[in-house]
């Protein structure tokens, strides 16, 4: 990955996608920013259901500040509901939308409901609207199609993975755009690296398809893929056995058998964790951190 600078704000970008001069892209680290401790930095989320919360105005101008650099200010900016599960949705001018992302009117009630959208994955043909997503350890999905012109952001913590989210915006962007596997490109940007995430046997046992979650259980069409991708090892702590799951290269292994060609796939090889100096980490942190903004766009006229 190639490292940019705009002002304090560091971002990543995948060398894969450089080529393309109509893409824009920013994996944003948690330098920079107005936020103060716990949040120190580029935090760009204030999650609705946590007690412990940044204030609306810091993450309004930390997402301002991400818009001013992929040159977007003032351009709309559509998010999800993040539910850690594998739904897909298309944008479209046409459908109602919150895209507003970079505004205080954001967070301000009165929205009607069809305009919020929960789910884990965002893809679209249009130009010139901006798709953007916060994380912290999961991992972050971004695909283009340069030959539909197909933009796609997804979120990959463990049981959107095991349900599979990265083979199932790929199908979507089959389906509705008639995008084919070997001309999709990805990046899999910064996770949680397996040298820091233990889980438990029940996340192997999902994965295995020993188990099914009770609520939105993985898809029968991509059970076999979730099993044969998974990548688990174990290592010794003290005379007790780790179980450590690779969210980075379980979702490679995905990508590979949802049909994207080897050389089309990027991975940042950046274990959040382990650097939480320049990201944030849930699982790090004891959940008291913020969340770094992931961007795409096709620019427009």
């Amino acid at each position: 990955m190639i490292e940019q600078q705009f002002g304090d704000l560091h971002y990543l970008q995948f060398e894969l996608f450089t080529p393309y001069p109509n893409l824009i892209h920013g994996v944003f680290t948690r330098a920079g920013g107005v936020s103060e401790a716990p949040f120190t930095g580029l935090n760009t989320s204030t999650p609705v259901l946590s007690t412990l919360r940044d204030s609306v105005e810091s993450v309004i101008q930390n997402r301002q500040l991400v818009l001013q650099a992929m040159n977007m200010e003032g351009r709309p900016c559509v998010t999800l509901w993040q539910v850690h599960e594998a739904d897909i949705h298309t944008f479209t001018y046409q459908d109602p939308w919150r895209t507003d992302w970079g505004q205080v009117s954001y967070y301000q009630p009165g929205w009607a409901p069809e305009t919020i959208r929960k789910g884990d994955g965002v893809i679209t043909h249009e130009q010139g609207i901006g798709l953007a997503m916060s994380f912290a350890d999961c991992t972050p999905l971004v695909f283009y199609d340069p030959v539909k012109q197909v933009t796609g952001i997804a979120h990959g913590g463990w049981r959107g993975t095991a349900r599979g989210i990265g083979p199932a915006t790929i199908e979507a962007m089959r389906e509705r755009f008639s995008s084919q596997p070997e001309d999709i490109l990805a990046g899999i940007g910064p996770t949680i690296g397996a040298c820091c995430y233990e889980v438990s046997e029940q996340v192997r046992a999902i994965f295995m398809g020993r188990e099914l979650f009770d609520v939105a259980p993985t898809a029968p069409q991509y059970r076999e893929l979730v099993r044969e991708s998974a990548t688990f090892s174990a290592i010794d702590i003290q005379g007790r056995e780790s179980l450590r799951l690779d969210l980075q290269e379980t979702h490679r292994r995905q990508l590979l058998l949802a049909g994207l060609l080897e050389e089309h796939i990027e991975a940042a090889n950046l274990c959040t964790s382990c650097h939480v100096e320049r990201f944030f980490s849930h699982r790090k942190e004891q959940g008291k951190t913020g969340r770094f903004a992931v961007f795409i766009a096709l620019q427009g006229e």
